[in-house]
């Protein structure tokens, strides 16, 4: 990974908790799914995935959920917001769609997004549309409540796009919300039940990347057509013998 300065050219509170920030790098080459590292002054190095695809460098879009003051990611917002020019370190990771998984010709290109970890995907999808792809490719995004969803103009962009699908899965009913409901892999099979022709990219927090991937290789998905950031850090817990 090379270090590099980025400016700031905005940071902006989209939801109750989640910032999304645009930094300029002009020196910053990416593949759609890559993330990069906030250098933080301490020395700290934190990772987000790059939410933007590589058509709209130099500007980059991070997507940074601050669920409370004592967190670093507040930590990160702050120095980003006080500061004209921040420190980066990209790009990183291998889930991405030169990674292999496209010499296969998938029939079907499954996109999986828990919380922020639809930064990572939206980045997939939107490579895809700029590819003009012509096969299949399904993106579901899960939230807990209607009011954790952010990038609503996107959203509506996206839909646009009909030779792909996008489903937004609440999983907390409320008054608010007339979209799907329930949890992100129910949705998931209830529309494709026979995975064993599909690759998966999954995003989100490590015990939402094992559960889901868990229900989908049930339905036929193969473990080595399915690719996460998570996979990297986070070894996969064993399974308890029945």
């Amino acid at each position: 990974m090379k270090e590099m300065t980025a400016t700031v050219n905005a940071v902006e509170l989209i939801n109750q908790n989640v910032y999304q920030i645009r930094l300029q790098a002009d020196d910053l080459t990416f593949e759609a799914g890559q993330y990069l590292m906030v250098v933080l002054p301490t020395g700290e190095q934190v990772p987000y995935s790059i939410g933007s695809a590589p058509q709209t460098l130099p500007e980059v879009t991070l997507y940074i959920l601050v669920s409370d003051a004592e967190s670093l990611a507040h930590k990160v917002v702050e120095y980003i917001q006080s500061n004209e020019t921040i420190s980066i370190k990209a790009p990183g990771g291998d889930c991405h769609l030169k990674n292999g998984v496209m010499a296969s010709n998938p029939e079907h290109i499954l996109l999986i997004a828990g919380g922020t970890g639809f930064a990572q995907i939206k980045s997939l999808y939107s490579e895809l549309v700029e590819q003009n792809y012509s096969g299949k490719v399904s993106f579901y995004w899960g939230l807990r409540t209607a009011e954790d969803v952010f990038a609503q103009s996107w959203l509506e962009e996206a839909h646009k796009y009909t030779p792909f699908t996008l489903d937004v899965v609440v999983n907390e009913q409320s008054d608010q919300w007339h979209g799907r409901t329930g949890w992100l892999y129910e949705a998931v099979l209830a529309d494709h039940p026979d995975l064993s022709q599909s690759v998966a990219f999954i995003s989100g927090s490590v015990g939402m990347v094992y559960g889901t991937l868990d229900q989908l290789e049930a339905k036929g998905l193969s473990a080595d057509r399915c690719f996460s950031d998570v996979f990297a850090y986070a070894p996969r817990p064993e399974k308890p013998l029945l």
